[in-house]
């Protein structure tokens, strides 16, 4: 399974976590944005090219997982991946996010979109269950 995880430059070390647990099982990571962190790259040529590498390892996924809180490219990702019609899983440690009230969005709620809850081993063993 080829996957691709967006979420904020913040949560660097969660991503990382979940891709290990992935890859450990045998899923293939598309690209690992994390090598760039956590120093936020400036130079318009360096950020070109990252996201020409995550657009694309989005289009290369099977599935891509939107680990919360998220930032604003997160939200671009999460709109690639729909318009790509990806399966997407997005996660949270809790449903704050999954509540029909101002911290959810329209989008959150698509059918190719699956809600996780939990941790960072929680969700991996759903995502592994899931295949």
């Amino acid at each position: 399974m080829k996957f691709y995880i967006a979420s904020s430059l913040k949560n660097y070390k969660q991503v990382r976590d979940l891709s290990c647990l992935l890859k450990s099982a045998g899923w293939e990571h598309t690209y690992d944005w994390t090598l760039h962190c956590p120093a936020k790259e400036t130079d318009a040529e360096t950020l070109r090219t990252i996201g020409e590498k995550e657009y694309e390892a989005i289009k290369q996924s099977d599935v891509v997982i939107i680990l919360t809180p998220e930032g604003r490219v997160t939200h671009t990702e999460f709109g690639i991946a729909i318009a790509l019609n990806k399966k997407v899983y997005l996660c949270h440690h809790d449903d704050t996010y999954f509540k029909c009230d101002d911290n959810t969005s329209t989008f959150y709620w698509l059918t190719q979109v699956v809600q996780l809850i939990g941790n960072t081993e929680d969700i991996a063993s759903k995502l592994l269950k899931s295949y």
